[in-house]
């Protein structure tokens, strides 16, 4: 739910999809005001004094670059949030240097998002930002292997991974797997990520996801979000970020949340080993912008060993202690 009453202006000349968002932002508590058009949408600003916007890029009379412009100068601290059906990388980099906090794609699948960008937005957290100045560097990264490869060891540096009560240590083979874990209240989240083999963006798949999980991560600390402790939607979040920031390549995560209590909540997206984590897999992520993942339960009991192998004869041992 977003903070109820929070005065939210919708400027969008399509009436059906402006409804469903208006809809939708009104269930969520806020107070809603619409606009069909442009001129209509910089109007209602001056009128209603929204604390936040969300406005369409392809309007009549006056489109929402220019909205965005106009906005900008006359309430710099006004966030914007643009949704529009392109999603050509170029209209996107635009949108962010002129000043959006975030760049929503219609049509709009999981309406959580929305929530989702608002909460960041009125945050002042800069991730959309973040990822258009990754973007940027990713040419570099391509063109210069040493670096790829040193940013790629940089992340291998520990093979041990402490939170309080909590162990974790992991050996494998080459740097084709990469283990993260976080401390989630009394549970640790562990994140599983197999590199792709082939293709220009397999050295730095792993810094992206990295980089997705501080926002969330964040959240977590401060209480606005309970996102780690959802592994579903966990895998759901960096599969759509991941497939917004342009790369092309899968990533293959698993998402597992131990308790405590010996239960253990897991999503698989595309991990082929061991068999009974196969057997809760989905699509790798980075593929499709709107996949699901389902979310599994199962029991565990300390230590907990991990063997993960691919194609390539590369293998992961993982182990996860947890001192009562």
């Amino acid at each position: 739910m977003l903070e109820t009453g929070i005065r939210i202006l919708v400027i969008e000349d399509d009436a059906i999809f402006r409804h469903q968002l208006v809809c939708y932002l009104e269930i969520c508590g806020a107070r809603v005001f619409e606009a069909e058009d442009g001129i209509e949408g910089v109007a209602a600003a001056a009128l209603y004094k929204p604390e936040l916007v969300l406005c369409d890029l392809n309007m009549p009379a006056m489109d929402g670059h220019e909205v965005l412009a106009c906005l900008r100068v006359r309430y710099p601290e006004l966030p914007i949030i643009v949704i529009s059906a392109q999603s050509r990388m170029d209209v996107v980099a635009r949108v962010l240097r002129a000043g959006a906090r975030d760049f929503l794609i219609k049509p709009i699948r999981d309406w959580e998002l929305v929530r989702f960008s608002i909460e960041q937005s009125l945050n002042h957290t800069p991730s959309a930002m973040q990822q258009l100045e990754l973007l940027e560097h990713m040419d570099a990264l391509r063109r210069d292997d040493r670096l790829a490869t040193r940013m790629v060891r940089q992340q291998l540096d520990s093979t041990l991974q402490e939170w309080g009560p909590w162990q974790v240590t992991s050996e494998g083979m080459g740097h084709l797997f990469i283990v993260e874990s976080f401390r989630v209240s009394r549970s640790l989240l562990i994140l599983v990520m197999e590199l792709p083999l082939l293709g220009q963006d397999g050295p730095f798949c792993s810094a992206l996801v990295r980089m997705l999980m501080n926002g969330p991560y964040r959240q977590y600390q401060e209480g606005e979000s309970r996102l780690l402790e959802q592994p579903a939607k966990l895998l759901s979040y960096l599969n759509w970020h991941l497939c917004e920031s342009g790369i092309r390549q899968p990533v293959s995560v698993a998402a597992l949340l131990f308790s405590p209590d010996d239960n253990l909540l897991l999503a698989n997206a595309g991990l082929a080993s061991p068999h009974w984590l196969a057997r809760c897999g989905g699509m790798p992520l980075g593929l499709l912008r709107d996949t699901d993942y389902p979310l599994h339960r199962r029991s565990w009991h300390a230590p907990f060993s991990l063997q993960v192998s691919n194609e390539s004869g590369a293998e992961l041992n993982l182990c996860i202690q947890h001192q009562q």
